[in-house]
């Protein structure tokens, strides 16, 4: 049998091997986010602002992105979000989703929407017209100019 530790010893043990399992957890969980770049555009609806529309950015290789967001503001402009507000959208191939409904009442604690306001042509990121590439650096989506003339898919 092997030297015996004494109690002193086991507990300064304990406690260094405490503080380096305390030491590696940042290391272990600190993954840094992907880099993303701005993107800004505009969503107009029969010649007028889509003001309070969603757009959101699907990455084509779902496994290889995340998804980006905006709300459409007063003017018709939007700044994406990915990880933070209007940080921008990852490099990459993109499915460009729009929807503008209406927030309905309460029932239970619950928000009830309403239709979409653009009959369901251009929320399905299957159906979608809408493709978008995001490079490094500033990124301007060509304004998208919808009405109520296009067939729905």
């Amino acid at each position: 049998m092997g030297p015996r530790m004494t109690l002193d010893e086991r507990s300064h043990f304990l406690r260094r091997a405490v503080l380096m399992f305390l030491c590696l957890i940042p290391l272990a969980c600190s993954r840094s986010a992907p880099a993303v770049y701005p993107v800004r555009g505009e969503v107009f609806f029969n010649g007028r602002p889509a003001s309070g529309a969603t757009v959101h950015f699907h990455p084509v290789d779902e496994d290889e992105g995340s998804p980006a967001f905006a709300t459409i503001q007063e003017d018709g402009s939007f700044e994406l979000s990915t990880y933070g507000t209007h940080d921008g959208a990852e490099a990459g191939d993109y499915v460009v989703t729009i929807s503008w409904r209406d927030e309905g009442e309460k029932v239970d604690g619950e928000t009830i929407v309403g239709p979409d306001r653009l009959g369901e042509r251009y929320c399905n990121p299957k159906t979608s017209p809408h493709k978008m590439t995001v490079t490094a650096g500033e990124n301007v989506v060509p304004r998208y100019d919808l009405n109520d003339h296009e067939p729905i898919d």
